[in-house]
Order: structure tokens, then sequence, then C-alpha cells
């Protein structure tokens, strides 16, 4: 059976998510990639990774390079079969379509084999290991993540971009990470303007605040109370421990070897997982000492902390516009103990520059004040 010459195609150079449509014509040795501009690519085989492609009706892609490298997507399959008759020896890593029918049955019998252990695994196995696993997660990778899902929650938002809020909210973070001896993220707070009354920690030091709950909070002490348990949840990993709990086994593998090649549809289901899922009561009760003592390391007021938290369930009880305390719940027990944390007597705590105009300064992010993301 002849087939083209010429085949049809899309890259992706690993920086940018706009593809570039190139034309590939199949050598013994190589893929050559013309592009619109005349500009040719030589890709050789040994250089080249089949990362799907294997399956009927779907797209072949090449990955080329460690990390988000580049990737060439060819929409028919039947350039695998023109790529053995051209490469022989030389192409006999990648798929060969001729093979799928038998690979289907032995798929079939296999599946039908692996369901009681499949079960197991997701049953017991990946909530026992999901420590370990998130220990092994390279935080390269982590922070990688933790860019797209930033940009995952931003991408239909206005992001808050006015310079005298700004300026504040850096102030309290950076007063935060200053006793942090070695500090394995740069933390980064984006305020978003949209009503909802949320705040959430992505993996990487990637924190996300929506203008309601900055809104409600009276003073830059109750802010820092939340900035402070968030950083916790992202210090001590229960942000990634609760993704690779409730994700894929793909994603677990892509994480652990460090392949950042379908960061995208990563970060997709990630997201997914931080926005409709709750930490677990210790992972709370961590979080809330933690950011306690940090911000008696700062110096900060923590009772802005314990009043922020109390005050929200009696603030919204029904909102549709009120997420915190449901991935964040703020029972009685963790309210008590955050009681209990607080120093007897009299403390004198740091203000803050811009404390007398809090009232003002959280109100700044608005619509009329916001620039899309």
């Amino acid at each position: 059976m002849a087939h083209p010459t010429e085949w049809k195609g899309s890259y992706y150079d690993g920086q940018s998510l706009i593809p570039q449509h190139v034309t590939i014509t199949i050598e013994p040795l190589s893929l050559n990639l013309r592009f619109a501009d005349g500009t040719t690519k030589i890709w050789n085989y040994q250089e080249l990774r089949q990362t799907q492609g294997r399956y009927s009706g779907e797209e072949v892609r090449f990955e080329r390079g460690t990390g988000i490298g580049e990737t060439l997507v060819i929409p028919s399959a039947n350039i695998l079969i023109a790529i053995h008759q051209q490469g022989g020896s030389h192409a006999s890593h990648f798929h060969h379509p001729g093979t799928r029918h038998t690979r289907v049955y032995w798929t079939l019998f296999a599946a039908l084999a692996s369901i009681p252990i499949i079960y197991g695994i997701f049953t017991w196995g990946i909530p026992w290991l999901a420590r370990p696993i998130t220990a092994a997660i390279p935080l390269s990778w982590e922070i990688q993540l933790g860019q797209f899902i930033q940009k995952e929650f931003t991408a239909e938002e206005h992001i808050c971009d006015n310079t005298k809020l700004n300026h504040a909210v850096v102030s309290i973070m950076t007063t935060l990470t200053a006793p942090i001896d070695t500090l394995p993220y740069k933390f980064q707070v984006t305020v978003v303007d949209s009503p909802v009354v949320n705040a959430m920690a992505a993996p990487g030091g990637y924190v996300i605040v929506f203008r309601g709950l900055l809104q409600d909070t009276a003073s830059p002490e109750e802010f820092a109370g939340v900035l402070a348990h968030e950083m916790q949840h992202v210090l001590l990993r229960h942000t990634m421990h609760l993704i690779v709990r409730h994700v894929s086994m793909a994603f677990i593998i892509a994480a652990l070897s460090g392949d950042a090649s379908g960061m995208v549809s990563y970060a997709l289901q990630a997201a997914q997982t931080l926005q409709t899922l709750s930490y677990s009561r210790e992972a709370e009760g961590q979080a809330d000492e933690q950011g306690y003592h940090l911000l008696q390391q700062t110096g900060i007021n923590p009772e802005g902390m314990l009043t922020f938290f109390a005050k929200l369930g009696k603030e919204h009880p029904g909102d549709n516009v009120f997420r915190y305390l449901s991935t964040h719940p703020a029972t009685k027990d963790r309210l008590a103990h955050l009681k209990e944390l607080l120093s007897p007597g009299t403390t004198t705590y740091r203000t803050f520059p811009f404390q007398s105009e809090w009232s003002e300064i959280k109100t700044l992010c608005d619509a009329s004040s916001a620039s899309p993301s």
C-alpha cells in the first residue's frame, strides 16, 4: 500500500502553547520538518520518544528533549507504517500499527486479569503510598505544576493589579517568609477579582486569594493569618499529597520521573482536585499550628488567624459565594485548639506601615482596578 511522501503535523517548541504547522518528510534515519517560513529541522529517530499513537484513532505524538521539550503531533497514524518502511531497524522503537490486532487480544486478557490488582492498588495502595510518593516528587516538577495551576485558575479571571494593594500583599508575604532559613519555594500571591470568599495554595508556592476573602479581613493580621495557613499547606506538601491521592496513575508516574511534557493536562486535573476536595483534619491542624508559630516568629499578632476563621462561618451561612471553610473546615475543635495556642498576658506585636489604611487597601481590587491575566 502506497503512503504519502509528505505529512502534515503540529510542532510545539516547549515554550509556547501555540502550535506551528509543519510539513514532514520521512527519511531512512530521520523526520525532516519544514516550517511555513521555509526553515527546517531534522529529528533523528534515535532522539525521539513516541508517547501517543498506539491505539486506533489516536494521534501520533513524538517528543524530543527532557522536561517540557519539543513535541510533534501528527493526526494520521498511518505515518508510523511509512516510518517503519523507510527507517527499518532505526525506527524499531516506535509502535507498528501492523501488530495492533494481536496486541488488542493480549490487552483485553491483561485488563481482565488485572482488575483485582488495580482495585487493591487504588483502594489501599495509593492512599498508603501517597506520602512517600509525594516526598519523591522533584521540587522543580512541583513548581512547574503550580505555575500551570495558577494559570488555569486565573485564565478566565481578572487579576487585581493595583499598586498599593500589591505592595501591601508583598510586604505581608515578605514578612512571613523572612524567618524561614531554607525556603524551597518563592512564594507568590495572586489576588483574583472575584466575590468568591476563598483562598487556596497551589503546589510550588503559588497562593491564590479571591477578592471576596480579602475584603472580609478586618486587618492585615487577619490576612496574614490566611497566608500563613496556606503557606504551611505548601511547605508541608499537603497540597501535593492531596493531588497525589486523587489523580490518575499517569500523573503519578510523570511526577516521579520529572516528565513535564503533559503538564497542561496534569495541571487541569490537579486544579480540579484542589477545587473540589478538602484537606484532612490532620493536615488542617498542622497548618494551623505551624501557621500560628510562623506568625509568632514574625511578630504578627496570631489572634488575627483565629478571629478571621471564627467569624467566616457566622457571616456566610449558606452563602453561595462562600467557599473557604468548605475546603478548610474550621471545626469547633480546631478553633478551640487555636485559642489554646494563644500566649497569655500582654505581648507587643509589630504593626504594618499601612495598618491604618487597611480598610481602604482591601477594597482596591475591583473591576475598575484589575487587569486581564
